[in-house]
This record gives C-alpha cells, structure tokens and sequence, in this order.
C-alpha cells in the first residue's frame, strides 16, 4: 500500500508510520525531560531545580559548593540515575522514609548526628530491615560490613535466634550513629561528609586519603570508588525528594507508624508475637513490621538473658500500651 504526501511522492505506509511515531515521541520528550542547555551538561536529561541552582543546597551540615561546574556535574549525573534508572525504587524509599522515618529521625537528632543521614540508610538498605548485603552487612544501616569492622569494633550488637539489634530501626540507628561519632571524631578534619565515606569504605582507607591531601575538602580528594558516587547520589536523592513534583514523582505518601512503646521488658518467658496480635486486633505481621528486630522464622520476643539482660523494646499500635501492659501481667509474661 502507498500514501501520496503533500510532495506528490508516494511514501511506503510503514516509512510514513515510523516517521509519525517518532515525531510523536520527539514531541512528548521535549516536553516531559526539563532541557538540559541552561546547566550546560548536554548528556542530561534532568537538571538541578531553579531554587538549588540560585540558593544552593547544604547536606549533612556542609554547604555543597554546586557553582562549580564539576560537582553540579556529579550531582546532576546522579540525579538522572535516580530519576532514569531507579525511578520505581524512589517511590518505594519514599513511602518508607514517610513510614519509618518518625522512628528514624528522632534517633539521629537526639545522638546529634545529622537528619540527611536518613538518606544514607535509604541507599544502603532500601530501608529495609531484613536487607543483607553482599559484604555482610545487616539490616536498615547494614552494619557488620567487612568495611566497617574496624568502626564498629567498639560497637556491640545483640544477634540471637529470635533477635537481631540491627534490624531495629531504632537500636540501628544508635549503633550507626555511635560509629558515625566515632569516625568524625578520630581525626582532625574529618566531617560528616568523609566519615560517611570512613563508614562506606573503611576510617583506615579514607583518612590516608584525608592525610595524603590535608586542608581539601570531599570534592577535591580523590577517595574510593564506592565513596565517590555515593555522597553525590545522597545528595542528588535529597533533592529529589525536596522537589518531588518538580521532577514527577509526586504521589501520595502513606501515614507514619503510629505506637507505643513498652521500652526493655523484663519478660518472664517468650512473648509470641502474635498474641500481642490478638490482644491488639491485628494481625502477626503488622505486630512485626513494629518490631522488625523479632526473628521472622521465630515470631517471639525473647525473655532476658545474660547477655541481653535489660531485655527488649516492645512497640504496640497507639493506644494499646497500657491494655497490653496489664495483659502481659496477667498471663504471666510480666512480674507482677
């Protein structure tokens, strides 16, 4: 079959449909992707929002210097990968801060450590507690790393059959930032940014680095690889996150977490659970999302014993702390 154009040739029909759609997507591409011409990085699709590119933008207490060309370049660079290769896992980091982060947040604030390093576990573990890493790390922070031994050797956490401190959001957290403290403070001149790097890459690695170079900042050194692209991709995420409709990813965000707290108690024998579950008319595995540091295959929290002997944080939907506290005297999982 032949179509005669307005030139009086005749043009095979699927010549003429090849060229339709691809002027069709021509057009919706240049109006969906922001130009990249004004930032001057052609290979983007994605640019930094007009409000970052007249105020800047400050991360984890330092001010990111985004009127040099080279870091805007690197931040921009991981901002199109968030934005074009990770788009459905954004949504999800989302929705989890959005969950999680009331557990979160207040952890860092009160061991002062700075709130962006929310963004850090985002990327580390998906903000997920059972994540495993391919290194050995563990839970929202991935702690236990090859790389973080020597941080964290002063750093204990409780691993039993039934419990796992690192999969706590809370209890996590305060390991993390006790390494994080640990690694900013051991060396003259390390920030938040390159403790950051200490915990990705290992302190050792990173302050030969900081020592080879002293007085120069993260974005003048040349640090490990991992390092390289991550502080960038955390910066690139939190002003993702800052100008979600800006960059089309706006959606509705699900309700924190609302819960009680029965913080460390004394169990008498296991405590199953489901039945705080049942107590609480809800089902095992919302009971769990509240205490993710419980052992799936097991389901118990574990009384005390001697290496955990303050024994473990009990969190109930809100309002249901005080019927579940006298419950779990009444059948003999409290001292009376």
């Amino acid at each position: 079959m032949k179509i005669t154009v307005p030139t009086g040739r005749l043009v095979p029909t699927s010549t003429f449909a090849i060229a339709v759609v691809c002027a069709f997507f021509t057009c919706i591409s240049s109006s969906y992707l922001p130009t990249a011409a004004a930032s001057g990085y052609e290979r983007a699709a994605y640019v930094l929002p007009p409000e970052v590119q007249k105020n800047g933008i400050a991360f984890a207490e330092a001010v990111v210097p985004i009127d040099r060309k080279d870091v805007a370049n690197r931040v921009v660079e991981q901002i199109n990968y968030l934005l074009m290769d990770r788009r459905a896992g954004l949504l999800e980091w989302f929705d989890r801060m959005a969950l999680y982060g009331p557990m979160i947040l207040p952890v860092l604030s009160q061991e002062k450590v700075p709130e962006d390093m929310i963004y850090l576990a985002a990327v580390l573990s998906d903000l997920l507690p059972n994540f495993r890493s391919k290194s050995g790390g563990v839970g929202w922070w991935a702690l236990g790393a090859v790389k973080q031994e020597k941080s964290s050797s002063a750093v204990q956490w409780v691993v039993t059959n039934d419990w796992d401190d690192r999969r706590d959001p809370v209890i996590s957290t305060r390991l993390a930032c006790t390494i994080f403290q640990w690694l900013r403070g051991r060396k003259d001149g390390v920030d938040w940014l390159l403790a950051i790097c200490g915990f990705l890459d290992g302190a050792e690695r990173v302050e030969q680095v900081v020592k080879n170079a002293p007085g120069f900042s993260y974005w003048d050194l040349p640090v490990p690889p991992r390092s390289e692209v991550i502080i960038p991709r955390l910066i690139a995420l939190k002003i993702i996150r800052e100008h979600r409709e800006l960059y089309g990813v706006a959606a509705e965000l699900p309700p924190p977490l609302e819960y009680d707290t029965l913080d460390k108690v004394l169990l008498l024998k296991d405590l199953p659970l489901y039945v705080v579950a049942q107590w609480c008319k809800t089902n095992p595995r919302s009971m769990w999302e509240l205490n993710p540091g419980v052992d799936p295959s097991s389901g118990v929290i574990p009384k005390p014993d001697k290496r955990t002997p303050a024994g473990f944080p009990l969190r109930v939907p809100r309002g249901m702390g005080k019927k579940v506290h006298e419950l779990l005297m009444k059948n003999g999982y409290l001292a009376g």
